[in-house]
């Protein structure tokens, strides 16, 4: 299965995609309708999710986490 996320406007009765689709014609699939708030921030439910502590160590420490070895505490 293949998930895509598709922009569309609905319009007398049509869904019509924003850009073209890449399946092949006559192929099913399943819609789930989501309208899309201008305000929309996809990113909104993480953002700050590394402030604070102890989760701000996180952030506070974050390219020692990346950085160190396997194994390594």
């Amino acid at each position: 299965m293949t998930i895509q996320h598709i922009d569309a406007v609905y319009e007398n009765g049509v869904l019509r995609p924003k850009e073209p689709l890449t399946i092949t014609e006559g192929t099913e699939v399943r819609l789930t309708i989501t309208t899309v708030d201008e305000d929309y921030d996809p990113l909104e439910a993480v953002i700050g999710i590394g402030e604070g502590p102890p989760e701000g160590d996180g952030a506070r420490h974050h390219d020692q986490y990346i950085n160190r070895k396997r194994g390594s505490p």
